[in-house]
């Protein structure tokens, strides 16, 4: 995909577009100015992809199901408009975990919009790279908008000031975490229209926090899946499926905080064309449902670009190109936002993602729980494989799977025990492979 962008970059350096697409272009913008290559670039794609009329006014043939309007929108730079920076190693730092919903059908069409009895709030526009406060706290908004009926204005500018998590320069998934604590109103701290700026707030007045808060925020998917011993060249292969982002979604009326490679389009069509296939994606929006128009599942995406994009700020789009491709990526991280799930999911404490153990020593794992199972894996080195709290006296260096269940889902965590030898020398490393523990 970076190589075909990267071609249609240089293309239209020197190629011109259609003159009925030409003609779109408001006056105000000259799309051959260098500050606007990224526009310039996008329409390459979009042209290439379905034909001049997938421009909205441009004749000529359309051969995606949707359209795009040249506005100020369509203008902005990416970097005022996205703002997803994908760390690494995220799924190895302190206190991750993951969640599965319990297998289940779903219908072929649901929408969190038709839950809410007064429906949601219509998005607003970011005014910098600040979409990961904006995804952040819309899962808020919609959650509780859904479960207790009310159309809130939360304070986003507490998450782009006080996560700690990033700034208009951009930011990470570990901000929907910061909703553990809830958030103010938006007239107690406004937006400031694309300034990060210092918190108001004090670390007591955070760890306070306000109500109501959220009870977590886990990802999709299992800690096996992300195991040290399945990594690629420092990347995952594995991915939540749209199944199970579909589940969580349906089971417990909740929101998807996502990841995704920014798309433009307007109006209601059904993004269907195909590209950036499972990426990593420079935005975070969430999915608030789906429909199968077309004959495949189609995400309802609310995104932080205002109204004007999609329809009332809300997009349709193709969620998977195939089994497991996820369409521009949508989806490839995701959190469910829990603030009030028919059903409780077990808790998976393991706290800090690794420890470091001289032989002989041990250390705890886990913590007391009621009402669920937990196993661990591998069971080596392990005072109980089969207790949610279990002490870790390994011989060799280890990574542990925690995977609790009860009746509602499944939760999994996993911590790397890094042993040392009387000389402080590290052992070698006894790594978990894939779905080696059931329950």
């Amino acid at each position: 995909m970076k190589y075909l962008l990267l071609s249609l970059f240089l293309f239209g350096c020197t190629q011109s577009l259609p003159p009925s697409v030409q003609d779109m272009v408001p006056k105000q913008y000259d799309i051959n100015d260098p500050v606007h290559a990224h526009a310039r670039a996008e329409l390459f794609e979009l042209v290439a992809s379905c034909g001049p009329g997938v421009v909205k006014g441009a004749a000529g043939e359309n051969r995606c199901s949707y359209q795009v309007e040249i506005d100020s929108l369509l203008m902005t730079n990416p970097a005022d408009k996205t703002g997803f920076i994908h760390k690494e190693d995220w799924a190895f730092q302190d206190n991750v975990e993951w969640v599965t919903p319990k297998r289940e059908a779903v219908p072929a069409a649901f929408d969190l919009r038709d839950v809410a009895k007064n429906g949601l709030n219509t998005p607003k526009q970011q005014q910098c790279g600040d979409c990961w406060a904006w995804a952040t706290h819309h899962g808020l908004e919609v959650a509780r908008a859904v479960h207790d009926g009310l159309l809130v204005d939360h304070a986003v500018q507490t998450v782009l000031s006080c996560s700690g998590e990033g700034s208009c320069g951009g930011g990470s998934m570990d901000a929907v975490d910061f909703l553990k604590h809830g958030l103010p109103l938006e007239s107690e701290f406004p937006y400031k229209n694309g300034v990060t700026g210092s918190c108001k707030y004090s670390k007591a007045e955070i760890a306070t926090g306000w109500e109501p808060k959220v009870i977590g925020t886990p990802y999709l998917g299992t800690s096996l899946q992300y195991s040290r011993a399945l990594m690629q060249g420092g990347t995952f292969a594995s991915r939540p499926s749209v199944q199970e982002m579909q589940a969580a979604i349906y089971q417990w009326k909740s929101p998807l905080v996502v990841t995704v490679a920014a798309y433009s389009v307007s109006g209601d069509g059904v993004v269907d064309s195909c590209s950036s296939i499972n990426s990593g994606g420079n935005h975070m929006v969430t999915i608030i449902g789906w429909d199968s128009e077309g004959g495949h599942v189609n995400a309802h995406v609310y995104n932080s670009w205002g109204p004007g994009h999609g329809k009332n700020g809300i997009s349709r789009i193709k969620w998977e190109c195939g089994a497991g491709n996820l369409n521009r990526g949508l989806g490839v991280e995701a959190k469910i936002v829990q603030y009030k799930p028919a059903c409780e999911p077990p808790k998976v404490e393991i706290g800090v993602s690794k420890h470091i153990l001289f032989q002989g020593n041990s250390v705890k794992l886990g913590s007391r729980q009621s009402n669920q199972k937990c196993q661990w894996s591998p069971s080596q080195g392990l005072s109980d494989p089969n207790s949610c709290e279990t002490y870790a006296s390994p011989e060799v260096s280890t990574e542990y799977h925690m995977v609790a269940q009860n009746d509602c889902a499944t939760a999994s965590a996993m911590t790397l025990i890094e042993v040392w030898g009387p000389k402080k020398e590290k052992s070698r490393v006894l790594r978990t492979p894939s779905k080696s523990l059931t329950l």
